[in-house]
């Protein structure tokens, strides 16, 4: 009877997302060189169980691998984690982005200039 509601009056009210949430997965950046920490092996995308993601690399003179480019359809994507967990550079990571509606399909395709974070993330409260 004198209990606090126990809904928010959204988008009025700020949502607290919880510790350990899943959202838009991104590409983190090493902070020294501002290199991107992928390489490009295409782990995530093999593991992916929706094939979300899409993985393009290309061999350099020296006969280093490097990643030209990196899609993620959020129109697929269950937010699993797998491509967080199974990355054997750690390069990606689960943000706290849930607030993902759209009425167009192209602007859920994110590429690889859209996924590129900080590797210190920082918690928003929305």
């Amino acid at each position: 009877m004198f209990r606090k509601p126990r809904t928010v009056v959204y988008p009025k009210e700020k949502i607290i997302i919880p510790e350990g949430s899943r959202g838009v997965m991104h590409l983190k950046l090493d902070l020294d060189s501002l290199d991107i920490i992928c390489n490009g092996c295409g782990l995530c995308s093999i593991i992916c169980p929706q094939n979300c993601i899409e993985v393009r690399k290309r061999a350099e003179k020296n006969g280093r691998i490097v990643l030209e480019d990196f899609n993620l359809d959020l129109g697929k994507c269950i937010f699993c984690g797998n491509c967080v967990e199974f990355c054997e550079n750690n390069a990606i990571d689960m943000s706290y982005q849930c607030q993902l509606a759209d009425y167009r399909r192209k602007n859920l395709r994110l590429g690889k200039s859209d996924l590129i974070k900080p590797s210190r993330i920082i918690r928003d409260f929305w």
